[in-house]
């Protein structure tokens, strides 16, 4: 007897070490989920079965009908094998697999049989379930398929597909990235553009069982299915609106369903109705809630080249400065307590101008920025780690606490230290069209996630109309000045070349300065924001245009029919 209870110890905990998907199970009755349809059980004793006690009525599979399934046996020495019904199991269709005590092994030459039962359920998994998609999100199922492409050609309008409970594909809404999520510009996944922040939204384009396609600020891109969740929707959730105050943008946050504060932008479109709602899904081309076109403008100091100068001067800016810091302090927030003399941003004003000048950096470009990254000055990295623009602070470790670690790439010896190492990577890379080949490079403007610093520098989607709003907030504050001072331009057309004067010249030595080609990319560097000069050209047939070029602020040349002027805001 003292045999025949070890044995059966030993049975179960073979079973338990072969079948991963029961080993996590707490015991053989809990059920298992999303069993293929075509299940083999391999059941593997510590000793030898005696296949003559193997059949129909000691080990078998019954449906929730209990009705016996036409299932085979094979057998390996101590491993039986429960093959399924010929045609397979039926999706979504519960099942138990029963072990019964007429079981028996061999044991020290004698015949040994179990002394309990064993039944193990188990449910097929649904496969591809076609569901109607009700307009408040909910769905009824229709159908189930065992493949993708079985269930896709039988799909009809306002239906989705859905696998183990998740879509795989809706016929219109929403894309929530669950992490930090990167999108591609190839189903295969191998031509990375950049990263989005966990719990963005984006637009919904199609998807297949391999990939999804999004709308990333207006490019069609490709996420991976393990990345985010597919959401039924008639549209983003994310709005602008106008007052007289400028254009500010509700984000939308779909994990927890809830709207961040709105953040200014800038000054509205003349086409825009203050109080109404826009749609946008690239913050250039606007929707109203009808879906009808309805605009078109690009933020100013979004898409303005950071290489042109402010018009206000070191006072001005820390005039500036010290009175949004009273501001802040009169919040009454715990964070910004002290603001008016702790803040890292207090007397910048001549370190910023004097870099304006020479590494040709905006100096309310570079505050803006440290405004936005640092709070004012006031973030944990900003007082500990004097770091006011988030330089080797990658998103997956991003904690900061006073105790500081000086050894850390985050750290810098001085706020001097951290805004010459920005400027300089700045310089060196993001808004260098000499090295357009590196992969931050993606135009000389704050951008958005396809064009612009934005793409590499930040996974907010929106980190660039962010900052943009805080240009625009300064330079109202000051006086307006700075505010559509030069006319932006997007580049047409591949290939564009930028040259020194108003004549094409190719053979050595050319007078191309640059030249917005990278052969084998997928940078959009067909649409390359261009900052006009305020000095005429002396050809009508070229414009003369800012220069990109960190070391030289020579004005330069290209076509006329190489740029679209565009509309500002």
């Amino acid at each position: 007897m003292k045999k025949q209870w070890k044995f059966i110890c030993l049975l179960l905990t073979a079973l338990l070490l072969i079948i991963p998907s029961i080993a996590s199970a707490s015991t053989l009755s809990d059920k298992v989920e999303n069993v293929p349809t075509n299940k083999e059980w391999k059941i593997t004793f510590n000793y030898p079965v005696d296949q003559s006690t193997i059949n129909k009525d000691t080990l078998y599979v019954t449906n929730s009908q209990n009705v016996k399934q036409e299932v085979t046996y094979s057998f390996d020495g101590k491993i039986v094998t429960v093959h399924p019904p010929s045609n397979g199991y039926k999706l979504g269709q519960s099942y138990t697999l029963h072990i019964t005590k007429a079981v028996s092994g061999i044991v020290n030459d004698q015949k040994k049989s179990l002394n309990q039962a064993i039944a193990k359920p188990f449910t097929i998994t649904e496969g591809y379930s076609v569901v109607t998609i009700q307009a408040d999100g909910t769905s009824s199922k229709i159908a189930n398929y065992k493949t993708f492409e079985e269930a896709n050609r039988n799909l009809k309008a306002n239906q989705g597909i859905m696998k183990n409970g998740e879509y795989l594909k809706i016929p219109s809404g929403i894309v929530s990235t669950n992490v930090l999520t990167v999108y591609y510009g190839d189903t295969a996944f191998k031509k990375d553009y950049g990263g989005i922040a966990a719990n963005n939204e984006l637009a919904y384009v199609d998807s297949t069982e391999d990939y999804v396609k999004v709308n990333v600020a207006g490019q069609e891109m490709y996420v991976k299915h393990k990345d985010v969740k597919l959401i039924p929707a008639p549209n983003v959730k994310s709005y602008y609106t106008a007052n007289n105050t400028g254009l500010y943008h509700y984000v939308y946050r779909p994990n927890t369903r809830k709207y961040d504060g709105a953040y200014l932008i800038g000054k509205k479109p003349n086409f825009m109705t203050n109080g109404e709602k826009y749609y946008s899904v690239d913050g250039i081309n606007f929707y109203d809630t009808s879906g009808n076109f309805v605009g078109k403008s690009y933020s100013y100091f979004q898409y303005v080249s950071p290489r042109v100068s402010t018009s206000y001067t070191a006072a001005q800016l820390d005039r500036y400065i010290a009175s949004v810091l009273q501001e802040r302090q009169s919040t009454g927030q715990s964070k910004y307590a002290n603001a008016t003399t702790k803040s890292q941003l207090i007397g910048l004003g001549t370190k910023l101008k004097a870099l304006e000048k020479e590494k040709r950096l905006n100096a309310l470009f570079i505050l803006s920025l440290a405004i936005h990254e640092s709070d004012y000055g006031m973030s944990c990295h900003a007082q500990y780690y004097n770091n006011l623009f988030g330089l080797n602070v990658p998103d997956h470790n991003d904690s900061c606490s006073s105790v500081v670690d000086k050894d850390s790439p985050k750290y810098f010896t001085s706020i001097d230290k951290n805004i010459n190492d920005f400027i300089n990577s700045i310089n060196s890379t993001y808004f260098n069209p000499l090295k357009m080949g590196d992969y931050q490079y993606n135009g000389v403007a704050l951008g958005n996630k396809m064009i612009g610093m934005n793409v590499r520098y930040a996974t907010d989607p929106y980190w660039g109309s962010k900052t943009a709003g805080h240009m625009y907030r300064i330079d109202q504050a000051l006086g307006g000045k700075d505010y559509k001072k030069y006319q932006v331009g997007i580049t047409t057309t591949e290939q564009v070349s930028v040259r020194t004067e108003p004549i094409v010249i190719n053979t050595p030595p050319t007078n191309r300065a640059y030249q917005y080609l990278v052969y084998g990319s997928i940078k959009r560097l067909d649409k390359m924001p261009i900052t006009l000069s305020n000095t005429p050209s002396e050809d009508p047939k070229w414009y003369r245009v800012i220069s990109e070029i960190p070391t030289s602020d020579a004005d330069l040349y290209t076509v006329v029919e190489n740029v679209e002027i565009v509309p500002t805001h």
